[in-house]
């Protein structure tokens, strides 16, 4: 699917740059009120440029997309998993990101193993998928293999429901209709499960996964068990509870999921690190650890 075409009124004038300039490096409380006043996330005055991003590193954005406006004006999009996956991964490791979107923690992954190293990258999604691609080449991180394919429990083939571009995400396709809208276009996609892709693409080690996959975490886990149970990765997972609860599934299953293989569960997002304990409420990423 072609990149959505940008729809400007008026090219953004210079002072937005300006102010992103700032809030990239001084956030001081209430700035996100004033910034979203201004310029709110989906307006039509679209900015399309490159900006500075994590260790050095470089994005493409585009404003119409929500993650990529808060990279814009925040140098970042879920920054508690961004600097835990700097601390972990060392030169040489091997990390799958699964979901990538337009690679925000697929190039730090890259930066970080290098090109001793190896990360696999799955996204099903044609929009984000060459948005992901065109980050990675402007980073010159040419050893990433990269796959256009959903995960799951079972291989096979599936429709993937894309985003809906009113609601100015444009990575929020869903192999779950309900999680999109079943009125978005749909497309025939390949899905793999993990363990079918390790046993036809060896590894030695396999040190992080990041797992954010629009309501279908659960689904993914299932066919990785062979490959958790072998290399006992850290494990990064989005939970959010509308999602999950519409597949009859809570936080509960995930720990009852990882505990059959020695994991404990934690909360990264939103505050300190702490062991799940009950439901969580507010969708974010957890991180299970062996």
């Amino acid at each position: 699917m072609p990149e959505p075409s940008p729809v400007p009124i008026a090219p953004a004038p210079q002072w937005l740059h300006g102010l992103a300039a700032l809030t990239r490096r001084f956030q001081p409380k209430g700035i996100d009120r004033v910034v979203r006043a201004l310029y709110p996330p989906g307006s039509p005055r679209s900015i399309r440029t490159v900006v500075d991003y994590d260790d050095g590193l470089l994005m493409h954005v585009d404003t119409r997309s929500f993650l990529e406006w808060y990279i814009f004006f925040y140098g970042h999009f879920r920054p508690e998993v961004s600097k835990l996956l700097n601390r972990m991964l060392k030169p040489g490791h091997v990390a799958f990101d699964i979901g990538s979107n337009i690679g925000m923690h697929s190039i730090i992954m890259a930066n970080r193993v290098g090109p001793g190293g190896k990360v696999v990258v799955f996204e099903p999604d044609p929009h984000p998928y060459g948005r992901m691609r065109r980050n990675l080449a402007l980073n010159g991180f040419d050893w990433v293999e990269t796959h256009q394919v959903a995960l799951s429990a079972e291989t096979g083939r599936m429709k993937l429901f894309l985003h809906d571009d009113t609601i100015g995400n444009f990575a929020n396709a869903s192999l779950n209709p309900d999680n999109v809208g079943r009125e978005t276009p749909s497309v025939e996609i390949d899905v793999w499960t993990i363990d079918d892709y390790v046993a036809r693409h060896p590894i030695a080690r396999l040190d992080a996964i990041k797992l954010l996959a629009q309501g279908v975490e659960f689904d993914v886990l299932q066919g990785a068990r062979a490959t958790i149970a072998k290399f006992r990765p850290k494990i990064f997972f989005l939970y959010e509870p509308a999602y999950w609860q519409r597949k009859n599934l809570s936080i509960a299953d995930a720990q009852r999921f990882f505990a059959g293989f020695g994991y404990d569960v934690h909360i990264v997002e939103f505050g300190p690190r702490r062991a799940v304990t009950g439901e969580v409420g507010l969708g974010q990423v957890l991180l299970a650890v062996p």
